[in-house]
């Protein structure tokens, strides 16, 4: 601890660097558990045809065509999101189970880097803010969205629900870093490879997971309004970016399988009834999102949003109008969903709701700070506010009070309970995603998890049975698994299975079973 008082006290770039250090730490036990992941439900689905290609033609092309007919057959008879159901068939494991650890390394890398350079640029590009203060508020930001996922396994240990929602994600936050650099940069071959990117990718969004998509398209028309009124020469590259998206999100609303599906699941909720859902659903995801730790958070980075606001020049004049403009676009994600399922949210879509929080807690934090800067700052104790790093002592101090509190309100989360299988054993759960990744590997239940998966993976394979028991698993670590198969062949979950290894049917023991 003294360590980090002496660093902290020398200057605020050594702060940074603790923080940088801190958040590399927690990102290890987020890679190494994800070693021991293996496919779920929806994998074996998606990568039955695509696996029997490769283990017969071992041909890359033949597995891409194979996809991409796929993906065709389902536009026409299950949904329409045909970019990231072409990735759905592409899921790692149908070149060997050991690749499936591939999955958690290409998901928690694109949602830490598009995160990290989403909320660099935002601050320094719309807020004018320091380098310091840009990379400092965009790691701690970054580190919390993480840590506190709402269902961890669902944004990035599954892959096929990850990549069609947390990825997904990911390369809007990557989209909206282009749009920036194309309203920003005044010319040159920047923004022209910048403009190109975002033309890409605002087309691939648009074929994604409709949240995402809708989401993306409310906010670039936004821009590209504000961009025609303001009389801005990038309006007609926002315009192309927004039209790039709106095509490729009206050829997959236009699917003829969304159809089929809806009447599958039940018919739609009428725009009225998505809408009060959306709004209510939205503050609840606030209200939820807003744990003792992450209120911990936002209250050490006032200081540093107060300071930007109170340095950027613009004028802040409409906190109130800007909270319920931007909490209505917020809410635009869960939309789609309500309408065509009602309350049925999946977690999958949940956590890029409680990722998209963040952002919008920190837009709408710097503009209140920045109002109370204009009618306010005169105070003593706003310029107190503004001046709370400006000293060693009180940057050591602040800096030093937040990290306890913040450890204090995560240990307080913390939910313990006798273990169902070892009697006067403690399971400890709600725990951040780091703290529970590495309890975890420490106590051998994900490297346990691994083995039994890959025994039943090699015995399914191989066993010349068409109706088939494997026994259940021992251990299901939190940050990892999703679901498993049951005890009923019947299940669509055990047929999804059963499809993937040629199978008539499996299931697991009945543990009444000698």
């Amino acid at each position: 601890m003294s360590l980090v008082c002496y660093y902290i006290s020398m200057n605020k770039r050594n702060l940074i660097y603790i923080l940088i250090i801190v958040f590399a730490l927690s990102l290890v036990p987020l890679y190494v558990i994800g070693g021991y992941a293996h496919p779920s439900v929806d994998d074996y689905h998606y990568g039955a045809a695509t696996s029997k290609v490769w283990q017969d033609t071992g041909s890359l092309g033949e597995v891409f065509d194979t996809a991409a007919e796929l993906t065709k057959d389902s536009y026409n008879t299950w949904q329409g999101n045909f970019t990231a159901i072409f990735l759905m068939y592409l899921q790692p494991a149908i070149w060997g189970e050991q690749f499936y650890a591939l999955a958690p390394v290409l998901l928690i890398t694109a949602f830490a880097a598009s995160m990290l350079v989403f909320m660099y640029n935002f601050l320094r590009k719309w807020f004018n803010a320091g380098k310091t203060a840009s990379v400092g508020t965009a790691v701690v930001i970054t580190f919390c969205a993480m840590q506190f996922t709402h269902v961890p396994s669902d944004s990035f240990y599954w892959y096929n629900g990850s990549v069609y929602y947390t990825f997904f994600f990911s390369l809007m936050l990557v989209l909206f870093t282009l749009v920036t650099f194309v309203i920003k940069n005044k010319g040159g071959l920047s923004q022209g490879i910048s403009l190109a990117f975002a033309i890409f990718l605002a087309f691939v969004i648009g074929g994604g997971n409709y949240a995402t998509a809708l989401f993306t398209a409310v906010v670039l028309t936004v821009l590209t309004l504000w961009n025609i009124i303001s009389k801005r020469k990038t309006s007609f590259m926002l315009a192309a970016v927004t039209a790039a998206l709106l095509t490729s999100f009206i050829i997959s609303v236009a699917a003829p399988g969304n159809a089929l599906r809806q009447n599958s699941v039940g018919g739609n909720q009428g725009v009225l009834k998505a809408l009060i859902y959306s709004f209510a659903y939205g503050g609840y995801n606030i209200a939820s999102a807003t744990t003792f730790p992450v209120a911990v958070m936002w209250i050490a980075l006032l200081p540093v949003f107060y300071r930007i606001a109170a340095r950027t020049g613009f004028k802040f004049r409409y906190p109130a109008l800007v909270l319920v403009f931007t909490f209505g676009i917020f809410c635009s994600q869960g939309t789609p969903v309500f309408y065509a399922q009602g309350l049925r949210i999946p977690y999958r879509m949940m956590n890029i709701i409680y990722f998209c929080y963040y952002i919008f807690m920190t837009l709408n934090l710097i503009y209140l700070m920045g109002w109370l800067h204009g009618r306010f700052g005169d105070k003593p104790v706003f310029k107190a506010l503004e001046s709370v790093f400006e000293t060693p002592r009180r940057r050591r101090t602040a800096a030093v009070l937040a990290v306890c509190v913040f450890a204090v309100g995560c240990i307080g989360q913390i939910n313990i309970t006798e273990s169902d299988s070892e009697r006067g054993s403690a399971v400890f759960d709600n725990m951040p995603m780091s703290v529970s990744a590495s309890l975890s590997l420490l106590k051998g239940d994900a490297s346990a998890y691994d083995r039994e998966l890959t025994m039943r993976d090699e015995f399914l394979y191989r066993t010349e049975e068409t109706e088939v028991t494997v026994p259940p698993l021992s251990v299901k670590p939190e940050v990892i698994f999703h679901t498993d198969i049951t005890e009923d062949s019947e299940y669509w979950i055990n047929q999804m299975l059963a499809d993937y290894y040629g199978l008539a049917s499996v299931r697991l023991e009945n543990q009444q079973e000698d």
